[in-house]
């Protein structure tokens, strides 16, 4: 009951802040998946602007069941020459929350955008440091993009990521096919679904 809870107030802050005052620059999504090798069933929100960016993942089972939740939140201050400076927090069901302090650049390599961050620390002290690097771009009217993250802890380096292609079908909406690894699975597991922007 307690997830169902924490749930609950998280989707409703996130309603409150899709609702709220849009800039032209900020930009949100809705995505729902499906896991073909876990046969489960994931919903991601998400939203950035110039200096922030959250998501929330909500898992379910098979039958659409959301059960857990994962979510991340920046904030940060630009420096200039693409070099930043902030905060991020990370929280969900059965874990510790916790805040990194980072620093960051974000650019473009050609035709691809490159977002990367480095924390030095966090606030539980048990996580390590981590680095992180988001990268994206569109190849004949296919959007690509995907994240690795390396965490370093006890001299041995932790990497985890995704990668996401999608198609848009009709405006405003796109097919989505999307492939990721964590620690806690043996093997790539592979994910399809729709993703709404607006």
């Amino acid at each position: 009951m307690k997830t169902i809870q924490k749930i609950g107030t998280i989707v409703a802050t996130l309603v409150t802040l899709v609702v709220s005052s849009v800039n032209a620059q900020d930009w949100q999504t809705l995505t729902g998946v499906y896991n073909v090798n876990h046969d489960a069933t994931a919903l991601r929100f998400q939203r950035g602007t110039d200096n922030t960016y959250g998501f929330l993942d909500l898992f379910g089972n098979k039958h659409g069941d959301l059960e857990t939740m994962y979510g991340e939140f920046r904030v940060k201050k630009n420096l200039g020459k693409g070099f930043s400076m902030g905060l991020e927090y990370n929280g969900g069901t059965g874990l510790d929350d916790l805040i990194r302090p980072q620093v960051g650049y974000s650019g473009n390599l050609g035709h691809v955008f490159i977002d990367a961050k480095f924390s030095p620390t966090e606030s539980t002290r048990s996580q390590g440091q981590q680095l992180g690097v988001y990268a994206s771009t569109n190849i004949a009217g296919i959007g690509i993009e995907g994240w690795a993250d390396f965490d370093y802890i006890d001299g041995k380096v932790t990497p985890m990521g995704e990668i996401e292609a999608s198609k848009e079908v009709s405006d405003g909406l796109s097919a989505v096919v999307r492939a990721e690894k964590f620690p806690w699975q043996e093997s790539t597991s592979y994910s399809i679904g729709v993703k709404i922007n607006f």
